[in-house]
């Protein structure tokens, strides 16, 4: 059985042609919808419910966002399905990808997780996978190539972005879900992470698209720039913090903190965006609060050489 699972909120826009995009799918083997909607105060709830006999859904509506990370949580322990199909509420699916998919639901696979191709409506890649640098930054492979690439030449990549991610029960289970301190950004990249620091794969399966809007952030711009620099630094920084093992912190450390800095001297001075400087120092005062959750995380954590994923090229360059 698969289990779809939809976190959403506030997505009247496109939350119907996702769910559309389901019931049109070439699929007859068993399986669900989850639906996690994180006090949406539009139509959204309205729009889902128009298709709840049509669709086998279950809708799960909280009155404040759980996060990201807490949403999908909370969907996983809801879920039936030996497999997991997380999909943001701003992707549609072509018409045989559920069909396609089932090939791979099986026991061979319980242990990899995939990636599904990313594709934007013009027409250019989104995502083929994702990797990241020495100072913990994504990098998202094919990005703004055409979707013609059928991106044959990537076979592993450090994480797949939660978009479009399957993966089993049996293997959420044993990593304990996701960290739930992501409220938003870098849960995809430290769930994989910790499946790859365990000896797993992290695929992408290229064959599949699925066509991906980026509807979920505000529109206005300031709003925007705020609430990516402000989870982005705090994630990325927490997400290092706990994952990486000591020595390879003691090295880089130093450039990381370089570049942070650098980065809010860069506010004030060049770019004269006072309050990007705010939200990287807001950044960095969540994580000196998380210290002590972090110290006890890494007791439990298990710590690989980071210089083998830097040869295989999952760890890049700055």
């Amino acid at each position: 059985m698969l289990s779809i699972v939809i976190p959403t909120s506030n997505a009247e826009d496109t939350i119907g042609e996702l769910l559309e995009s389901i019931k049109a799918q070439d699929f007859h083997d068993d399986y669900e919808i989850i639906i996690i909607d994180n006090g949406s105060k539009d139509k959204t709830e309205e729009i889902i419910k128009k298709y709840m006999n049509l669709l086998p859904i279950k809708y799960y509506k909280y009155k404040e966002s759980l996060g990201v990370a807490n949403s999908k949580n909370a969907a996983i322990d809801k879920a039936s399905g030996e497999f997991i199909l997380f999909l943001d509420h701003d992707v549609t699916l072509p018409p045989r990808t559920l069909f396609l998919l089932s090939t791979i639901l099986n026991k061979e696979n319980y242990n990899t997780v995939f990636q599904l191709k990313l594709v934007y409506p013009s027409g250019l890649i989104d995502s083929c996978g994702g990797l990241i640098d020495e100072l913990g930054y994504p990098r998202e492979l094919r990005k703004g190539e055409p979707a013609e690439n059928q991106c044959m030449d990537v076979t592993d990549i450090l994480y797949a972005k939660g978009s479009a991610m399957l993966i089993s029960k049996k293997l959420l289970d044993e990593l304990k879900g996701f960290d739930p301190n992501y409220f938003y950004e870098y849960d995809d990249t430290d769930i994989c992470f910790r499946a790859i620091k365990r000896g797993y794969k992290v695929k992408l399966l290229p064959t599949y698209i699925i066509h991906h809007e980026h509807g979920a952030l505000p529109k206005d711009l300031r709003s925007r720039e705020i609430r990516l620099t402000y989870f982005l630094e705090s994630r990325r920084l927490y997400f290092l913090l706990k994952n990486f093992s000591r020595r390879y912190l003691l090295r880089k450390m130093p450039k990381v903190l370089f570049y942070f800095f650098g980065s809010m001297l860069m506010d004030l001075v060049k770019r004269r965006k006072t309050y990007l400087f705010k939200a990287r120092v807001k950044a960095l005062l969540w994580v000196i609060s998380k210290l002590p959750e972090i110290y006890r995380k890494r007791k439990n954590e298990i710590f690989i050489n980071e210089e083998e994923l830097i040869k295989k090229g999952l760890i890049v360059k700055h």
